[in-house]
């Protein structure tokens, strides 16, 4: 089904209102390698499209595997600028399925038709409404088709372009700088070869990453160590058979799985199931460029960002920086037009993040970039963007790598998915609230700075949750960041902000 042309701006001073329809499920192939806990916790991620009721005619429906809080929602609400509690809180809907199961989301709502039918009711009568969901697959397009509305976003047949392999081809064809390797693996024996090769052709090299096709957050991929094969190597440089099974026997002893829950067999089931790639490992600052290309083909570079990496060799997303230094910001733009452009004349619609690794030369100067995937989804640094965007009514601008409220002021932000990193167990998400509530961090619509928080019901059980800094410099959302850390330390173990 494809999504009808709509204008954004209002005609004759008449504002349109829309329905959205938020479906936040990960309906990829790496699904139900976290936690069902982690994934439900995941599903908060898209909370940001409660800031589209900012518009008074526009409606929000939001399906969840578990149920939303209202202490969640009512902190959510709040956030909207110029718009009555009460008022908002009529134009949202919250459904959940009571299935904390890792099937995807979608597949849920799909295997309930009472709840599809419910969908419907709800969605009848708007002409203006849409899904909005973090990636699309078939299971999307099927729901697209059940509800007869369309999907803000790509055709699932696009979903290939950027796995990791289509990643690497569409790097070649734009003569993108990229990590050494190869794409399209999918057996052992391929990933052997290719490892010999790349050992080969890089004496110094130390290590390679194994990735599978669909990966996020460090998930899917696996660092690969290639100090015997070197040895072996500078003592048998011949290369038969048997050297490839010698390879293909102990390749998972060199290899350290990102995902500490995950052992060899199945990482390597998954891998010949969706296949992969292997490249050189390559020593560089993560950094990232959102792109959105409309219904039209125009394509807009709305983000650039710094990655915040952890893990075993930091291969895991932690946080971002927003928007990227002044190395690195134009550069990633120029590189995200490029790209952006390729795609559109694919005919793909939506966002992209197109992921890169920075190799200073020296000081602040910039030696090389080198892309390393893109994929076509909300990702990671989605949700900060647009709680930006739709707080402050700013804009990107790409050319000089600023962001501007409406007010033509600069903002940034530091933001992260794990802040407490599991120190915060057994804090309720309206202890937090309240702690935050009574000191001078909590986001201010008068200033357009401050903490704004996201994924909050995970902060009890996982010990940890998201926010966002949002400043006028960089050095001072690091400050705020901390200091909303120490905040909740100190005050957590008193009582006198509990009312």
């Amino acid at each position: 089904m494809r999504l009808r042309k709509w204008d954004r701006a209002a005609k004759g001073g008449v504002r349109k209102g829309h329905t959205v329809l938020a479906v936040p499920s990960l309906s990829l192939p790496f699904f139900g390698i976290q936690s069902a806990e982690q994934m439900v916790h995941y599903e908060e991620r898209i909370f940001y499209l409660f800031h589209i009721l900012r518009n008074p005619l526009n409606r929000l429906i939001v399906v969840t595997s578990s149920p939303v809080t209202e202490t969640l929602v009512s902190y959510l609400l709040h956030l909207i600028p110029g718009i009555p509690h009460s008022h908002a809180r009529r134009r949202l809907e919250l459904i959940h399925v009571q299935d904390n199961s890792p099937k995807p989301l979608t597949q849920k709502i799909l295997d309930r038709p009472a709840l599809l039918f419910r969908l419907k009711r709800l969605l009848k009568g708007s002409n203006r409404a849409s899904i909005s969901c973090y990636n699309v697959t078939s299971l999307e397009e099927e729901l697209a088709t059940q509800l007869q509305v369309p999907l803000h976003g790509p055709r699932a047949e696009h979903l290939q372009l950027t796995s990791n392999s289509g990643s690497r081809e569409l790097f070649q064809a734009l003569g993108v700088s990229h990590p050494q390797g190869a794409g399209g693996l999918r057996y052992i024996g391929d990933v052997a070869r290719e490892l010999v090769k790349l050992a080969q052709a890089n004496p110094g090299l130390e290590k390679a990453c194994l990735k599978h096709n669909f990966s996020i957050s460090g998930f899917g991929n696996a660092i690969v160590s290639l100090e015997q094969l070197h040895q072996r190597l500078a003592e048998s440089p011949e290369i038969d058979n048997p050297f490839f099974r010698w390879v293909s026997d102990n390749l998972p002893r060199w290899v350290t799985l990102v995902h500490q829950k995950q052992t060899w067999g199945p990482y390597l089931e998954r891998f010949q199931n969706e296949g992969g790639v292997l490249e050189a490992f390559v020593e560089g600052d993560p950094c990232s460029v959102e792109v959105r290309i409309d219904l039209d083909g125009t394509v807009d570079v709305i983000g650039t960002h710094e990655e915040l990496m952890g893990g075993e060799n930091a291969q895991t997303y932690v946080g971002c920086r927003f928007p990227a230094s002044s190395r690195l910001a134009v550069k990633l733009g120029e590189m995200g037009a490029k790209i952006g452009t390729w795609m559109a004349s694919e005919g793909v619609v939506g966002r992209f993040t197109a992921n890169f690794l920075a190799t200073p030369e020296g000081g602040d100067a910039l030696d090389q970039l080198y892309a390393v995937d893109v994929h076509l989804r909300k990702g990671n640094t989605t949700l900060p963007l647009r709680t930006l965007q739709l707080l402050s009514g700013g804009n990107y601008h790409a050319h000089k790598g600023i962001f501007t409220d409406d007010r033509g002021q600069q903002l940034c932000y530091l933001s992260s998915d794990h802040f407490g990193a599991g120190q915060f167990k057994g804090m309720m998400p309206r202890d937090l609230l309240e702690i935050i509530t009574c000191s001078d961090f909590h986001y201010s619509s008068a200033t357009h700075t401050g903490a704004v928080f996201h994924m909050l019901n995970g902060i009890s059980e996982l010990g940890q949750t998201g926010i966002t800094c949002i400043e006028r410099e960089h050095e001072h959302a690091e400050r705020l960041y901390y200091s909303v850390f120490q905040e909740l330390e100190m005050e957590r173990g008193g009582y006198k902000w509990m009312t």
